[in-house]
């Protein structure tokens, strides 16, 4: 970056050294105040981040992408690069809940010196007053600092969209390097909107390239490679894995009536003086010169770009989480359009004689306009943590208190491995490790996903591959209560619980034969017998004979891993010998017993779940 040299005048030298001494006390003064602004929101981690760090678990315990080792993989998450960094909790030995506050603290506050180098980098100059706008916008706005302090993956989100943007304008500026390719690929493993970030650095690219009359080839193509390669790549992992090219959060949210639009226009209501002069900045850095006009174009598209895939999804919690991470960016754009106003009252000035004044005068009134419209807009942004503080979004730790109770229960039953079909994935999925969880929600269960809105086929899987020994209806699984062919098979037990009837210590309604019957035969024995419900083609039988014994038995007792997949492609091969004739439900509950077998393989799911689309088509009016 330039820097005054000695030939420069004393005053001037002396000017601006101090100016970068204030500038930076006031960044690390904006760190602190939103350290402390966190420690005073004492945000718990919310129910949503317990999944991510339950799926990082099971990562790092070697049982893939399952929220629970025993349960099927399914991508039930949005952000692979924070679930295996809060996964690293397992193996460093760290509290998961304090970890995943922590770390999304550090990463947010990181972000705030970074967002405050876009001006600097972009002008190769040094930091000057206005580029304190993004840290302290952010060090007083509680969404920030709410989502960041979650356990959710917005400091991170936060610090790489501060990171590619200064990248990015270095790279632009000097025409060397790649390495944003490297954090915008990140960000796009972080959020699924990280690939509208990559259209807006795109546009800005190209947009450079053609006003510079230039194209450097080189360097695009390897920010291209760094993106097609780490991108492309977990999409290769995906269908490998997931059998799929999309999360499963797409399939669930289909049906969610969300107004997306009404969740932006509220946060604008809430921050609509910040948001004018972010706008203006943006139009006054655009005036000021190339430079600025870099950092303006860059934070308007990556606002744009944000708030586009907040308005089209919306989002069912509050304080804006999808918005948190543009917070910094107004700020951004604030200090372009003050560097832009600087650039042309400097150039005015420089012609000397009458203009000297009136250039320093309009810097003067600018800055003085900006700080009486920042600073009540971001007291009464402040002035809201109260109320946040006291509601805070869905925390973990109450739900998982709830399924304390839900884990004894199924012990005293004598369950080893306990079915469940509940919402709240994170706290259950925390508390519940050695359970298999059918998430209603469908977040985080392939089945109740693929077939939202589908109540015939919901009914058929919840009944042909459990039921399950606990049923909990409420909030996003209320639809269970309509579900005629479900219910009877469960009795109240309390609150939105219902219990499988004729389950106790002794008896289970889903072991053929009784339960001890059921539980008799050993290792080979079992594995005789399920081979035999596949022979005789009694795969109804099979399902109920495996579902007890996986409840009941200790891993060493149930079939070899070998003996399991072998079964599994002996119930296929049937299974597609059946269909070819026509016997579409015979040929269903082989495919999930060959599904089941081999630990919910996520290629013979989506098989299972294809057909029993057309054997349970949805109603007429659910499409």
């Amino acid at each position: 970056m330039s820097a005054l040299t000695s030939s420069d005048p004393p005053l001037l030298r002396s000017s601006a050294d101090r100016e970068l001494a204030l500038t930076c006390g006031l960044i690390v003064a904006a760190v602190a105040a939103g350290a402390y602004h966190c420690g005073y929101l004492a945000t718990p981690v919310v129910d949503d981040a317990a999944i991510s760090i339950a799926y990082g678990h099971s990562f790092f315990e070697g049982a893939g992408w399952r929220v629970t080792p025993h349960s099927q993989p399914v991508e039930g998450f949005s952000n692979p690069l924070w679930t295996l960094l809060l996964g690293l909790s397992r193996p460093l030995g760290f509290a998961p809940e304090p970890y995943a506050h922590t770390l999304g603290i550090i990463l947010g506050l990181l972000a705030l010196p970074l967002f405050a180098l876009w001006g600097p980098i972009s002008a190769r100059r040094l930091p000057r007053l206005e580029d304190v706008a993004a840290p302290w916008v952010a060090a007083t706005s509680p969404t920030y600092l709410t989502w960041i302090s979650s356990g959710m993956e917005t400091g991170l989100q936060s610090l790489l969209l501060a990171t590619a943007g200064v990248l990015l304008l270095r790279e632009l500026r000097t025409g060397r390097g790649a390495s944003v390719g490297l954090a915008l690929a990140l960000l796009c493993l972080t959020r699924p909107e990280g690939v509208l970030y990559v259209v807006g650095a795109g546009l800005l690219w190209l947009a450079h390239q053609a006003l510079e009359r230039r194209w450097a080839g080189r360097q695009a193509l390897g920010i291209a490679c760094w993106v097609l390669a780490l991108v492309g790549g977990w999409y290769v992992v995906r269908w490998a894995y997931f059998a799929d090219l999309f999360p499963n959060t797409y399939y669930a949210k289909r049906f969610w009536e969300l107004d997306g639009s009404r969740y932006v226009k509220d946060y604008l209501a809430i921050i609509l003086p910040l948001a004018w002069l972010a706008l203006v900045g943006i139009v006054l850095g655009g005036l000021g010169g190339v430079a600025s006009a870099r950092s303006a174009a860059l934070g308007a598209l990556f606002l744009a770009a944000g708030g586009f895939f907040a308005w089209r999804s919306g989002d069912w919690m509050r304080e804006w989480r999808f918005l948190a991470p543009l917070v910094p960016l107004l700020g951004v754009c604030m200090a372009a359009g003050m560097s832009g106003v600087r650039a042309r009252a400097t150039a005015l000035a420089s012609r000397g004689g009458h203009w000297r004044w009136p250039a320093r005068i309009g810097v003067a009134a600018v800055g003085v306009t900006v700080l009486w419209v920042a600073v009540p807009a971001l007291r009464a942004a402040t002035l809201r943590s109260p109320r946040i503080k006291a509601a805070p979004e869905l925390p973990f730790q109450y739900v998982a208190s709830h399924y304390v109770g839900v884990k004894r229960r199924a012990a005293e039953l004598g369950q080893l491995r306990p079915l469940v079909a509940a919402p709240d994935l994170g706290g259950q999925a925390m508390v519940l490790r050695d359970a298999e969880l059918m998430d209603v929600a469908g977040l985080g269960d392939r089945a109740i996903a693929y077939h939202s809105g589908n109540a015939p086929a919901l009914a058929d899987y919840l009944l042909s591959e459990g039921p399950p020994f606990l049923l909990d209806a409420h909030g996003p699984s209320h639809y269970l209560s309509k579900l005629p062919d479900v219910m009877p098979r469960f009795r109240h037990i309390g609150g939105t619980e219902w219990q499988l009837i004729g389950l106790s210590a002794t008896e289970d309604p889903r072991c053929p034969g009784g339960k001890s019957a059921a539980l008799a035969p050993d290792r080979e024995a079992l594995t005789h017998l399920l081979e035999q419900d596949i022979q005789e083609g009694d795969a109804e039988r099979g399902l109920k004979r495996w579902r007890c014994v996986l409840t009941y038995k200790p891993g060493s007792q149930l079939p070899t891993d070998e003996a399991r997949e072998r079964l599994a492609d002996l119930a296929t091969e049937r299974a597609e010998a059946l269909e070819d004739e026509g016997q579409r439900l015979p040929a269903l509950r082989l495919y999930s017993l060959a599904t089941l077998l081999d630990e919910g393989d996520a290629h013979r799911r989506r098989k299972t779940e294809l057909l029993r689309a057309q054997v349970f088509p949805p109603p007429p009016s659910s499409g």
